[in-house]
């Protein structure tokens, strides 16, 4: 055998010698002695494994005993610079406050619990964390075991959701569109608006906690269903036209759009609506004044053509009627006279349509215009058992064509007469309003029914059993031609009509 082998046997030989003698010391120690060796092995691999920091130091300096590996990573020191080392030397604490108050405590109850501090790395970085700290004693010696736990990425995480809830808070809230949190199955909103709020004519504090039917939000419900089927189905609807109701009452049209989010585990809708009513408004009037141009070219081709044989047939009936020969027929030849002088009275309303119709605008008082046309007004009302207020305020000199003007009031006030019960009476309102002098003709009669609204002013409509649909088509021209607007409120207390006339 060679020099060589024999010094790697003579080596292994001493290895195992080695072996015997620690397992013949082992197994020398008692079974207590064994199991707290065990112990101790075991708590070292685990004390030094855990992912969180572990240290062990002496209570009266705060001197480091023992270190972790998560304590050496995360703080960037070498164990030889930590042991031996305490954490004011380190410069660990980022306020030495926090550490009297934590051996205050510790002096008191012996122990703390997930006290967030903030200390400082090697390299000046201030990290958070949550701290544990426990008092224990060795031989009499008092000494701590502090557990520090990360929380750094979690505080980041928490500080940007509270700064994305922030965006969104304020975008929500300053947003000019109408937004609404609310609840799928029921519809309880849970955070509105302030567009909300103007859009309704409400605060927030009279509708959070309360379902849209309990604010009367949808004019028809089943449009609620067919939105929250639609959600179901494909998790969002998109500009979905509808009709809502203001807490006045007053019926607007909107385009509804909503997408389902989850809340607490609930499914929850965030809501954005438009108000369309004043653009659903404009194409109202821009096809009513299609329809009254189309009329107005057909009354200046026509009126005359028609007029002129009905006053021949009404001149020959008129003679034949006092022919003693037809004297039994005399009830009839009334009726047909009637009938063609009402015929010859939607003509002359008719010929009020035609396009292109010459106005004389000249400055005039309209107060004055009604105060001479108000005995006439009132007679026409007396005769119907109602009566007619004036209300007129001061306003300036308006330019105006006398006779239309009259025209107007006429219909305006016989439309109100007809609306009211036997005994009421119909207000005409005169007053100033920024730029405008406002004629307002109210009624206390039941409102305007909503599927009427829409055709007000079409040529021709008409719910009056002897009507002739032309009265208030004649007043939507006479405004025209005055560069005056005319809307109206309705409800279940009556009707008013606006004129508003510019003034230049």
């Amino acid at each position: 055998m060679s020099k060589s082998q024999l010094l790697l046997e003579l080596n292994e030989l001493r290895r195992k010698v080695m072996a015997l003698e620690e397992s013949k010391k082992y197994n020398n120690l008692s079974p207590a002695m064994r199991a707290l060796k065990l112990a101790q092995e075991k708590f070292s691999q685990a004390f030094h494994c855990c992912p969180d920091i572990l240290t062990v130091t002496t209570l009266n300096e705060g001197r480091y005993i023992e270190a972790n590996e998560a304590f050496l990573k995360i703080t960037g020191y070498t164990r030889s610079e930590v042991i031996g080392h305490t954490a004011r030397e380190l410069r660990l604490w980022a306020n030495l406050e926090d550490r009297d108050l934590v051996v205050e405590q510790i002096l008191v109850t012996g122990s703390i619990r997930n006290f967030e501090m903030q200390f400082r790395n090697k390299y000046n970085e201030l990290l958070t964390t949550l701290l544990s700290i426990d008092k224990f004693e060795v031989d009499g010696e008092p000494f701590l075991i502090c557990v520090v736990k990360d929380i750094n990425d979690r505080k980041r995480m928490v500080e940007q959701l509270r700064l994305s809830e922030e965006r969104f808070s304020k975008a929500f809230n300053s947003s000019p569109v109408t937004m609404t949190i609310s609840t799928l199955e029921e519809g309880l909103l849970l955070d509105v608006n302030d567009s909300f709020c103007r859009t309704l004519g409400v605060s927030k504090n009279e509708v959070i906690g309360l379902t849209s039917a309990e604010i009367d939000f949808w004019v028809n419900p089943a449009q609620r269903e067919e939105m929250k089927q639609s959600v179901l189905e494909n998790r969002s609807v998109t500009e979905m036209e509808v009709q809502f109701r203001r807490q006045s009452g007053e019926v607007r049209w909107g385009q509804y759009s909503a997408e389902r989010i989850n809340i607490n585990g609930q499914i929850c809708l965030l809501s954005l609506f438009t108000d369309l009513t004043e653009r659903r408004q404009m194409e109202i009037e821009m096809s009513r004044l299609d329809r009254l141009n189309l009329v107005g070219e057909m009354a200046a081709s026509i009126a005359h053509e028609i007029r002129n044989p009905m006053t021949t047939v009404r001149g020959y009936l008129q003679l034949l009627k006092d022919d003693l020969k037809y004297i039994n027929e005399g009830v009839y030849f009334d009726l047909m006279i009637e009938e063609l002088d009402r015929a010859n009275a939607i003509i002359s309303e008719f010929l009020s349509l035609a396009k292109g119709k010459s106005v004389e605008l000249k400055p005039h008082s309209l107060n004055a215009i009604l105060r001479n046309i108000y005995p006439l007004l009132q007679t026409n009302a007396r005769l119907q058992d109602r009566g007619i207020n004036l209300m007129l305020d001061e306003i300036p000199d308006i330019m105006i064509d006398e006779k239309e003007i009259r025209q107007l009031v006429f219909n305006l006030v016989n439309n109100g007469l007809e609306s009211i019960a036997a005994g009421s009476a119909v207000m005409i309102r005169t007053y100033k309003q920024d730029n405008q002098v406002v004629l307002a003709i109210q009624d206390d009669g039941y409102g305007i029914d909503q599927k009427i609204l829409e055709n007000l002013g079409t040529p021709f409509f008409t719910t009056k059993a002897q009507g002739t649909g032309l009265g208030l088509t004649v007043c939507y021209g006479i405004a025209a031609r005055h560069n005056a607007k005319i809307d109206f409120e309705t409800g279940p207390d009556g009707t008013t009509f606006f004129v508003r006339f510019p003034i230049y």
